[in-house]
């Protein structure tokens, strides 16, 4: 899903995962991740939340610290109501989404205000979030260093060069969504046109 709705920012964080993975490959220490965690552990979410409490439910907020137009796949669990509670909502959009158990909705958590809605008393629900920090792209992008060792180490020219690009960042964030021309052109949108078209000749 995050593949075909969202293809650059699925590429960017697959992409920044695949270079922590090759990085730490290339340590000695292996102690921090083992090469047999990463297919069960590491998918193209780096970072994953369980909310085990019996009433998971979550005040309004946006995730700051994730990346800031990379998207969140959130997925309650349980057993509980969805037309009586539990709804996703989606504050700046105006949406009050049912939200059954089991299903995954993905949105940008760092932009977008969301929460859930409480479920009734005596029902169960819990949830897994799985998302990127963006400190985490921030340290590749520096070459696996943070800010602060960057700026100690780096010369005047790696400096300006360091700061054009933090500058121009935002602009590079936004071109990273998916806009409706090109979520026509993806794979399934114009393979479903394509079976409409022929089902429009038969008739």
């Amino acid at each position: 899903m995050y593949a075909t709705y969202g293809a650059k920012n699925y590429k960017y964080t697959k992409d920044t995962v695949e270079a922590i993975k090759k990085h730490y490959d290339g340590l000695e220490d292996k102690s921090l991740l083992r090469r047999r965690d990463y297919d069960k552990f590491l998918g193209v979410f780096p970072c994953r939340t369980f909310n085990l409490g019996q009433q998971s439910v979550s005040v309004p907020h946006t995730d700051h610290n994730n990346l800031a137009q990379g998207w969140c796949s959130i997925t309650p669990l349980g057993n509980f109501d969805s037309v009586a509670g539990g709804h996703l909502v989606l504050w700046d959009l105006g949406l009050i989404v049912q939200f059954p158990p089991g299903t995954t909705a993905l949105i940008p958590s760092s932009l977008i205000l969301h929460f859930n809605t409480p479920i009734q008393p005596g029902e169960v629900r819990y949830s897994i979030v799985q998302y990127a920090s963006g400190h985490l792209f921030r340290w590749v992008k520096n070459g696996f260093c943070t800010n602060t060792d960057l700026k100690k180490q780096a010369t005047k020219e790696e400096l300006e060069q360091w700061k054009r690009e933090n500058d121009g960042r935002w602009k590079s964030a936004v071109d990273s969504f998916t806009t409706l021309e090109e979520l026509h052109k993806t794979e399934e949108l114009v393979r479903a046109a394509q079976v409409a078209s022929k089902g429009k000749k038969r008739v």
